[in-house]
């Protein structure tokens, strides 16, 4: 070669060398438009991939490499994967992680992974667990993979990972360390320079700095751009690790050199208290689908999948055909097209649910709603991530049962949908597609959206103390208003058609003008259809706003005042002021986009409504018109004067008005009258429940209409009205009782009995006077269905017809608290009859529905209680599911060098429940499992309605078809939950591991996984709550009583006198009843082979056979592809079958032998000589290791406590013995308080009076 030629060649590699990278430099991609990646796309052949200011990384990638502070894993520890620490904590599938194992074969695990083999597989379809493992994991290309060691030299290939942290979780805001060099105070918590706290972590690869801070910022805008309801996260950390020209496991030189690698990368982020997470999965360059030789796929093919670990379930990145026949697709693709081919965005924190759009054709995809929970009075607007949009279509969203919601294309990963008026309170199935219809395939997108009435609204407006707008005079004229600025987009921008360019990240979005109005609500008399209908009216605008729009008001709320004197804008003539807006005694505020085209306030824009508040503010005498900010004390004094006189004016017309309605008192002392005593009330779960507004027990007693009250309960349903034909006769012996609106409350005092409304003084001494009882609702609090008549409407209803009376009557007028009581007596509980209460607790500690008390083990599902449908009852069908608890004395840190991967569950021989699922004629089925070890945290249950996972942070009472669930949320984790079947009455309380407080306890890093049941039964079932059945065969034929059966009333047929029997020895899995439980109400197939000695397929009572768990109605199968399916069907502590077989198979342990379990271990205990004996300690080794860890204190601290003794035995917990033995105690003793009513010699009378309640 010539000198000229030798010369040009060093010219080339001059001008072709990469230039270098500093690393401050940041990708200028990050947020901007979307780029075409065609354009000077690089050919597989050369050294580096994509465009950008950076050569290392394409145009869909973040930075990394060294120069952006990444590590690279160590080439020896590619395979097996190197563990890094997180130095926090990352949520992922309802586990918390404070590391990950990142490996070359295109995942991020959390445990062992079994890489034996060809194939690496994970998820319920193709593992065998616990025998094998199944490793929760974060798997964006998961196959067997290498990094090339040979080839072009210029080429870059490994694995890189770094941690970013922003600056303000080591004490100090964003850009605080800039001036490295400068002087700063010193932090006295790290002992070291705020700004040296970062690096001096032990591991360089974690940074937070000023290019920590501005990229995680960046990465919010990500998420904002491509999720719905993005913008509410707040990202406080990072891990990114990417995968740089990995090739398949066993590909040759050839296909290296052809460009057939594989880029792609993780970035996960999560906020600071570990409640939200996102991943953000970057594909730059897929070139093999699988691990074999040329990209065959004879072991099968590369996956991008989300696996939730321990067979908790899996979710693919792209559930497509395409993806499935080639998965280099994801490469081409994107779930956020507007922003970059390639780019996919997931929820990780609990169950992972797809993020952006997908472009699924056919079967069921999840649709994320944000908000999905919605007020039922509509006029919002929802984001959508759904298909992947085009703006030239019209899409839609359909509701089910209800009108058509319109959708707005935001970018092609979200659109907004403007929700009507839905008049209904629970959940709704959505569709989203296009408005063609037949012309696409768009079908496969489902959702639900919760509505709510508003005073239930976790979303409402929030205008402070909503009682201070309940008084007479207002304490403060100026009331305040709080809202995040970021729930308002300016509606020009979304209508004029020219949004193309607009980002949901761009603050000029949120910047627009707001009007306050207050709306009146009453249920008048419509001439037109000589009805009387709901009717909502905007009454005035009092004042204006303007939405802060810059970065700060973010997350932060903007907070503003409402001036009480003042008002912006009349919609009411002068006539109507005077006189139609004392008609409206209630109403609320709406806080909306002003729509200049509106002059007379009828069509409002979506907004925020707020709680209903009363509208005696707006009253004013003639001479006040709204026209200053302030009142003299004259016209204060005037104003109050004159609301007085109007109330009292306004009282007497509803007096008037109450009187002439239906005589409703007759149907709420029938059918629900209150319990006597505060604990008849607690007990009583299927008709009573804890008021959400008025209850110590929920830590809630906001309410002012019942001040000097320790708790309230109300109905948890609507009454239902048991009378027809002839009335209070037998004429109608066969008539279905019928539900109606209204409701029914009851308050106690400090000593637990019922307050009544006869001792209410006629003249109070002081206003405030602290004796207010409940009284009934003529409007249950609730609604009733279709929830859009008068009386039915939830919330409004209850507060123009009861609520707004008392205030009228009784605190704002003078002496006419009377009058209202008149029309309001409280229940004097002559009529209540207690129902029959069940318990079933700890390690199978039974306490029957007619008081049968035993202990009964066995692995299966159980029908819990079964009811038949009758002419009068719906069916009812509840079933348990009974697991072996695992031995807790196992050493998971044994693993891989002691014990097998399928010794880490060891079964023990108690039983324990883990699940019951209930459903009724016509309702939804409810699932409540306890959650599988390691993912006990943020939430210890899971709550399955209709095949959907349900969660109750933010709203802790949900209605759903024919079903009332509310949790008690003073104890984190969702472990109190109640189940009301709302037609049959029958109530259910399920307590996990006894609702204790776990971060009090030092021992438990989370929950011990077991659920305590107790059911109420009702007294129209025919059952008596002391348990006499001497006469129920004969009642049960009289009046066409249903037979109530299951495992929480095993001898339906049989005469018991046991009402103060207590639990002995004799009846721990005696043989006198075990054989005859398991052959009557186990379900065939679900516990350990030889369990069941009847034939199969043979119906043991005509007790329903398919089990619950595995099964699924036919209107919720289309959800059975959710994750959840496999929660909800897998055992919570599944086993290998080698414990099934053998020595490990379960053996039931009697009274006898725990007790002489307990001695021998206490004795070898005691006796330190005993193993001085020759051969002797092997045997004590051998024996000693079925013995609890302190058998003496068993003995000492269970006393004759059965229950006690028992569990501590067994479980090997001295806390869950004591708890054990504490809520057996109290159960005990409230039930006999509870039932005290029920005396044996009038059996007859109450039985009688019992059905005449239930047939007229």
């Amino acid at each position: 070669m010539g000198t000229r030629h030798r010369l040009a060649a060093v010219v080339l590699l001059i001008v072709t060398w990469p230039p270098r990278i500093h690393t401050q430099n940041i990708n200028q991609n990050i947020g901007g438009t979307a780029q075409n990646p065609t354009i000077n796309q690089v050919s597989p052949g050369q050294v580096f991939s994509g465009t950008g200011n950076n050569p290392y990384y394409g145009v869909n990638l973040v930075p990394f490499g060294p120069e952006a502070g990444d590590l690279m894993v160590n080439p020896s520890m590619l395979t097996a994967g190197m563990t890094i620490d997180l130095y926090m904590f990352f949520p992922y599938y309802g586990g918390l992680y404070n590391y990950t194992t990142i490996s070359v074969n295109g995942y991020l695990g959390f445990a062992t992974v079994l890489d034996q083999g060809p194939t690496i597989n994970v998820g319920p379809e193709t593992t065998d667990w616990p025998r094998q493992e199944d490793p929760a994991m974060i798997a964006p290309y998961l196959c067997k993979q290498q990094v090339p060691q040979q080839g072009n030299p210029a080429r870059r290939a490994g694995v890189y990972y770094r941690l970013l942290l922003r600056q303000s979780l080591f004490g100090r805001e964003s850009n605080s360390n800039l001036n490295l060099g400068g002087t700063l105070q010193q932090n006295a918590f790290f002992g070291q320079a705020a700004s040296q706290a970062c690096p001096g972590t032990a591991d360089s690869y974690v940074r937070c700095d000023s290019n920590s801070d501005y990229f995680l910022d960046q990465m919010m805008i990500w998420v904002q751009e491509g999720v719905a309801g993005g913008a509410m996260f707040r990202a406080d950390a990072a891990v990114v690790v990417t995968w740089y020209n990995t090739a398949s496991a066993i590909s040759g030189r050839s296909d290296i050199d052809a460009g057939q690698t594989g880029t792609y990368q993780v970035v996960w982020l999560t906020d600071s208290t570990a409640r939200l997470s996102y991943v953000i999965i970057n594909y730059d360059r897929l070139g093999f689908d699988a691990q074999d030789f040329r990209g065959n796929s004879r072991s099968g093919r590369c996956r991008a999948v989300f696996n939730g670990g321990n067979h908790t379930g899996t979710v693919e990145v792209d559930p497509t055909q395409p993806y499935k026949n080639t998965p280099k697709v994801l490469a081409q693709r994107s779930g956020v097209p507007h922003m970059v081919r390639g780019r996919y965005m997931f929820r990780v924190d609990d169950v992972v649910r797809p993020a952006g759009c997908s472009n699924k054709t056919g079967g069921t995809y999840p649709i994320m709603i944000y908000p999905n929970i919605v007020n039922m009075l509509g006029d919002m607007t929802v984001d959508v991530n759904a298909c992947c949009l085009d703006r030239s279509q019209t899409y839609i969203m359909m509701i089910e049962e209800r009108e058509v919601a319109t959708c707005q294309v935001i970018n092609s990963a979200i659109a907004r949908c403007s929700l009507p008026r839905i008049y209904d309170w629970g959940t709704k199935t959505v569709y989203f597609q296009p408005e063609s219809r037949g012309a696409n395939d768009e079908k496969a997108f489902v959702g639900y959206i919760y509505f709510v009435p508003p005073t239930l609204d976790p979303m409402r407006l929030d205008i402070g103390n909503i009682y201070e707008w309940y008084k007479n005079p207002m304490t403060n004229y100026l009331m305040p208003i709080t809202w995040y600025p970021r729930n308002f987009t300016n509606p020009d921008i979304l209508t004029n058609g020219n949004n193309m360019g607009v980002r949901i990240s761009d603050d000029s979005m949120y910047g627009v003008q707001l009007g306050l109005y207050i709306i009146g609500y009453r249920e008048f008399k419509d001439d037109e259809i000589k009805k009387f209908r709901p009717e909502y009216r905007t009454l005035a605008r009092i004042t204006t706003y303007s939405n802060q729009n810059n970065a700060n008001y973010r997350w932060i709320p903007q907070e503003e005042v409402i001036n009480t004197n003042q008002v912006q804008q009349w919609y009411l003539t002068d006539w109507e002021r005077m006189h139609t807006l004392y008609t409206y005694r209630v109403g609320f505020f709406k806080l909306a986009p002003i729509n200049p085209n509106d002059q007379n306030g009828t069509q409002l824009l979506p907004g925020l409504v707020s709680a209903p508040i009363s509208l005696h503010w707006l009253w004013t005498p003639d001479n006040q018109q709204f026209t200053t900010l302030t009142l003299n004390q004259q016209d204060r004094a005037q104003r109050v004067e004159f609301v007085k006189e109007k109330s009292r004016e306004m009282c007497h017309d509803w007096y008037d008005e109450d009187g002439a309605q239906w005589n409703f008192i007759r149907d709420t002392e029938t059918n629900t009258s209150c319990p006597c005593i505060e604990t008849q009330a607690l007990l009583d779960l299927g008709r009573f429940m804890p008021h959400p507004r008025c209850s110590q027990m929920f830590r809630d007693i906001t309410c002012t209409t019942v001040i000097g009250s320790k708790n309230c309960y109300m109905s948890s349903s609507n009454i239902y009205a048991s009378y027809a034909g002839g009335g209070n006769t037998f004429n109608n012996v066969d008539t279905n009782r019928f539900m109606t609106h209204y409701g029914q409350v009851c308050c106690y005092d400090e000593s637990g009995y019922l307050m009544q409304t006869p001792y209410q003084p006629v003249i109070k001494t002081q206003r405030e006077y602290f004796y207010n009882p409940g009284y009934p609702l003529r409007a249950y609090e609730f609604g009733t269905a279709p929830y859009m008549g008068q009386f039915e409407v939830p919330g409004l209803s209850v507060f123009h017809n009861d609520y707004m009376p008392y205030f009228l009557c009784c605190k704002f007028a003078d002496f006419r608290c009377q009058m209202f009581y008149w029309r309001r007596p409280s229940s004097a509980c002559q009529q209540y009859q207690p129902p029959a209460i069940g318990h079933a607790q700890g390690a199978g500690v039974f306490q029957t529905i007619d008081n049968d008390k035993f202990i009964f083990n066995e692995p299966g599902v159980f029908n819990f209680l079964y009811i038949p449908q009758s002419v009068r009852t719906p069916e009812v069908r509840i079933q348990t599911r009974l697991e072996r608890y695992p031995n807790r004395k196992v050493d998971f840190g044994l693993l891989g060098r002691y014990i097998s991967q399928y010794e880490l569950v060891q079964p023990t021989n108690a039983t324990v429940i883990t699940g019951i699922a209930l459903e009724a004629t016509g309702t939804e089925r409810v699932i409540i499992m306890t959650r599988k070890d390691t993912r006990r945290f943020r939430y210890r249950t899971n709550i399955i309605v209709g095949n959907i996972l349900r969660y109750f942070d933010t709203i802790r009472l949900q209605r759903f078809r024919g079903v009332l669930i509310y949790v008690n949320n003073v104890e984190r984790g969702q472990p109190e939950i109640y189940v009301v079947l709302e037609e049959a009455q029958i109530g259910v309380k399920v307590t996990e591991s006894y609702a204790l407080d776990i971060d009090r306890l030092p021992n438990y890093q989370e929950s011990m996984g077991i659920l305590d049941i107790q059911v109420s039964v009702p007294p129209q079932y025919g059952v008596r709550p002391d348990g006499d059945k001497t006469q129920e065969m004969q009642y049960r034929q009289l009046y066409n009583l249903p037979r109530v059966s299951g495992l929480i009333r095993p001898y339906p047929d049989q005469t018991s006198g046991s009402l103060n029997d207590g639990l002995t020895l004799n009846d721990v899995n005696s043989d006198a009843y075990r054989q005859q439980i398991i052959n009557n109400y186990l379900v065939l197939g679900s516990g350990e082979s030889g369990s069941q000695q009847n034939t199969a397929g043979t119906l043991n009572q005509n007790m329903p056979q398919d089990n619950m768990f595995t099964t699924s109605k036919d209107e919720d199968k289309q959800f059975d592809v959710f994750p959840e399916a496999s929660m909800r069907s897998e055992p919570v502590y599944k086993t290998a079958p080698v414990f099934d077989t053998g020595s490990y198979r379960f053996v039931p342990q009697t009274g006898a032998m725990i007790l002489q379990l307990l001695n021998t271990c206490r004795d070898l205990q005691n006796n330190p000589n005993t193993d001085l004996q020759p051969y002797q300690s092997i045997a004590t080794l051998s024996y000693g290791l079925q013995c609890p860890d302190d058998p003496g204190s068993v003995l000492t601290e269970c006393g004759d406590s059965v229950a006690c003794l028992y569990d501590y035995a067994l479980l090997n917990s001295k806390i869950l013995g004591q708890e054990e033995q504490d809520a057996w105690n109290m159960f005990t003793t409230d039930r006999a308080l509870a039932i005290r009513q029920c005396k044996i010699p009038f059996k007859e009378m109450w039985l009688v009076s019992s059905v005449i309640s239930l047939i007229g």
